[in-house]
């Protein structure tokens, strides 16, 4: 093809019309693109973003909170109970100081990860784990301090250390300096007053005790947050265990093959509609001009008629195109859901990334299919220009889609938005998917690069082709040689003298010429030239013998 022969405008309407019947037109019918996807994972629930209605309501009807249930279990009791016999044999190691506790210091045993914040934690009811389970595991109970335990309450570790810890300690440093000022003044000339200097020595030596261990956490709280750490570990362990569990693998099987489905169809309808128009776009403008002055409405059916038998002739044609691009849009629907799913165990993906996805996975199938089977039996040459050309595509349909969201947000308030930015999304496929065909097929640079590629990468069957093909355009000159010479024969003239028979259609003239042909080279027949009576009699007697 050279570059004369590419009509534009014709390959622009088939693209436009391709993309209006998938990306633009069918897309919104079949799917509803939503941010986090179609699957629910941990990480989007616990950005409040659910896929189905059913764990929303799971979570929204969770239990109440009951501080009983997390400290009454027996797996809190036996951790205490063993942690007082360290206690009181002087090898108990509070992992909050980062030191050991003494035998007479108030120790309480506390949830790292508070009971609360495990209570409702979205995540762990899309698991479905026991939160008074995972609460009490070994990893989660750390004894300490009882002041740092009762200040720390539901708050997560980094919050205390790097909020609530300074905060207090800031506040008591502050009300120690005052009762300080204070217990220096205070007379204890009677009983009562001796008492309530009492008093105050022993609230300034609690509070000097209690900012003892501030101090302590903060200037250890890499301790503290490396049991945070270990302990957030395993629970987020037990917690992942769902993308093992068959409630993930069903959710995510079924959504892949309905998502396979659905994309299997609208690439399957997205080519018979197309099919559709293009007999349509030809028949009905005959069919007007035909009936525009004289209408007869048994021949206008009978014309509708051999328009739809002609619809369906053309589809039947494309039949197996029809199978192959079910096949290849289910397989990319089935990945392009799978893969959206995966991203969002790490990462929320927008509407627009879902839609992405989709639509790479929808060229990267018929790359595959490229790359691996090669159908065609292309060269490395050809093979990769066709390669780029599905990426183009597929790249123009994701700017194109990008496009469509923006334009969705402009034109939609607008009677028929959505159908002019439809269009023109499609419109801008079909320009960059041209644009990008036309460069790969007609660009010198590129036609240099597959010439290039064609001749690096030849394999040993195309050498022996060549090295075949070389022998025999040798062959066919020695042997014209030959000819030419043994028998006086010239190739032009037996080019000319069997064209002449080709062209007469008339017996006698054919034999004519076959006669003028044996007298001009002199060649002696065992009959006389163009006398059928006597080539019969020689025929006869070959016969016989």
């Amino acid at each position: 093809m050279t570059t004369r022969q590419f009509d534009f405008l014709k390959e622009l309407e088939t693209t436009v019309t391709h993309s209006l019947a998938t990306s633009f037109g069918l897309d919104f019918l079949l799917f509803e693109d939503k941010k986090g996807g179609d699957v629910d994972t941990i990480h989007n629930v616990r950005q409040s973003i659910y896929a189905t209605e059913q764990e929303k309501l799971a979570y929204q009807n969770r239990e109440s909170y009951n501080s009983h249930d997390y400290h009454s279990h027996k797996d809190y009791i036996a951790h205490g109970k063993a942690d007082k016999k360290l206690q009181q044999s002087g090898a108990l190691y509070d992992n909050y100081l980062a030191k050991t506790m003494r035998r007479d210091e108030n120790r309480q045993l506390d949830h790292t990860i508070s009971a609360s914040e495990i209570h409702h934690d979205a995540g762990r009811i899309l698991a479905e784990q026991s939160g008074v389970n995972l609460a009490n595991s070994e990893s989660n109970l750390n004894s300490t301090y009882g002041y740092v335990n009762n200040l720390k309450r539901d708050h997560s570790v980094e919050k205390f250390v790097n909020e609530i810890a300074p905060a207090k300690l800031n506040s008591l440093q502050n009300e120690i300096a005052k009762d300080k000022a204070k217990l220096a003044t205070m007379p204890t000339d009677t009983p009562k007053q001796r008492d309530e200097k009492h008093q105050m020595e022993s609230k300034l030596q609690k509070d000097i005790e209690k900012a003892e261990a501030l101090e302590t956490i903060l200037k250890n709280k890499d301790s503290m947050l490396a049991a945070d750490k270990k302990a957030r570990i395993a629970y987020e362990t037990e917690i992942n265990k769902y993308y093992s569990s068959s409630k993930f693998l069903k959710n995510t099987a079924l959504t892949s093959l309905n998502s396979g489905l659905k994309m299997g169809m609208r690439q399957t309808l997205g080519l018979v509609l197309a099919e559709i128009w293009f007999e349509l776009k030809e028949q009905i403008p005959e069919i007007l001009l035909k009936h525009k002055y004289s209408f007869d409405f048994g021949e206008f059916l009978f014309d509708v008629k051999t328009t739809l038998k002609n619809i369906w002739e053309r589809v039947k044609s494309r039949f197996n195109d029809i199978l192959t691009t079910f096949k290849e849009g289910g397989i990319a629907g089935i990945l392009s859901s799978i893969t959206n799913t995966v991203f969002n165990i790490f990462s929320t993906t927008t509407k627009i990334v879902g839609k992405v996805i989709r639509e790479m996975w929808t060229s990267l199938v018929k790359v595959a299919k490229l790359v691996f089977f090669n159908p065609d039996k292309l060269t490395a040459g050809r093979l990769t220009k066709e390669v780029f050309k599905v990426l183009g595509t597929g790249i123009s349909v994701v700017i194109a889609s990008i496009i469509n969201v923006e334009l969705n947000t402009i034109l939609g308030t607008i009677p028929f938005g959505t159908e002019i930015s439809a269009f023109l999304s499609a419109l801008v496929a079909g320009l960059c998917t041209l644009g990008i065909g036309y460069f790969l097929e007609y660009s010198e640079l590129m036609q240099k690069v597959w010439a290039g590629l064609d001749q690096f990468f030849k394999n040993k069957y195309d050498l022996l082709l060549e090295e075949f093909q070389r022998i025999s355009a040798a062959l066919d000159e020695h042997l014209a040689i030959l000819a030419k010479v043994e028998l006086g024969l010239n190739p032009t003239e037996i080019r000319a003298f069997t064209d002449s028979l080709t062209t007469t259609n008339d017996r006698y003239a054919r034999s004519q010429l076959i006669k003028q042909e044996i007298e001009k080279r002199n060649i002696e027949l065992p009959f006389e030239a163009g006398n059928s009576d006597r080539m019969m009699e020689w025929v006869l007697a070959l016969r016989k013998k």
